[in-house]
């Protein structure tokens, strides 16, 4: 009787721990199991001008970003901001971009093996791209909102499960905030009431015992400290979770301080760059 308790005990357990799982996002659920957080970076790692990460024509897929333009800013301009910041510089070669008008053009023309395409710093590829070389579509849009020039990111695709639109006004800042959300489901970091108030992976309950991103801690890649996101209401806390790092992107409210993606979202963008691309993540080779 006591051995059939024990058992059955035990696979109550797993399930309850299966249910658990289910209920989390999936991006959540694999941060903390697949062992992103306890792999040992170089000291560098997280800064920008690291070594790329070769693309294999044989292996790896495309990421398209399709780009729609109102306003002034080239398109070199706009992809020198992305692709000169970590990790993207170390990806760039998986990425292309398409003006939307050419493609709409193009795709009017039944002109499926040659589409007008431009590489991550902007340039015309040479031949152009059949439709079929990327996968999931990354939206770029720069509109005109008033005399303010302002950016909307959105994704669609099998691949990327959101069809969210976030906006802000142009700048570096903000146009790297807006892909953290529109391209890897970030929440903001910030500290406000209408912040996005979903579980991410790179936000952790206040009431969390041990922080999944401990081992970032232990590298010294992130504070030593349980750093909160305020949510003041009524003169109130309301929040709830926590952040990884007061110097992010996520956590851009325009301050000049916020530099950088904090190393918590970079594993999550290259997660999803592996994801999207069949590139193999750090933390998993070898295994």
């Amino acid at each position: 009787m006591k051995g059939f308790t024990r058992l059955s005990i035990k696979r109550l357990k797993s399930i309850f721990i299966a249910m658990f799982l289910l209920s989390l996002p999936l991006e959540q659920t694999q941060a903390q199991y697949d062992g992103r957080y306890s792999f040992k970076y170089p000291k560098d790692y997280f800064s920008s001008g690291g070594k790329e990460v070769d693309f294999n024509t044989s292996v790896h897929k495309k990421i398209g970003i399709l780009f729609r333009n109102r306003t002034n800013l080239p398109l070199q301009e706009i992809a020198g901001m992305m692709f000169n910041t970590s990790p993207f510089d170390r990806y760039k070669q998986f990425f292309y971009f398409r003006i939307e008008e050419e493609f709409r053009e193009d795709i009017a023309k039944n002109n499926i093996l040659s589409t007008r395409a431009y590489n991550y710093s902007g340039t015309p590829i040479a031949g152009g791209l059949p439709t079929s070389a990327g996968q999931g579509a990354f939206n770029l849009i720069f509109l005109k909102f008033g005399i303010k020039e302002v950016i909307k990111c959105s994704c669609n695709g099998a691949t990327i499960h959101t069809n969210q639109g976030n906006f802000s006004f142009v700048g570096e800042d903000s146009i790297l905030h807006e892909i953290g959300h529109a391209f890897v489901e970030l929440a903001d970091e910030y500290s406000h009431p209408r912040a996005s108030n979903f579980a991410a992976v790179n936000l952790e309950d206040r009431s969390a015992n041990n922080l999944k991103w401990n081992g970032l801690i232990g590298q010294g890649f992130l504070p030593n400290r349980r750093i909160k996101r305020s949510e003041i209401i009524s003169g109130i806390d309301r929040g709830k979770y926590l952040i990884p790092s007061n110097n992010c992107y996520m956590n851009n409210h325009r301050n000049p301080e916020d530099n950088r993606y904090c190393p918590v979202c970079q594993l999550a963008i290259i997660s999803r760059i592996s994801q999207l691309s069949g590139a193999t993540p750090p933390w998993q080779k070898g295994s």
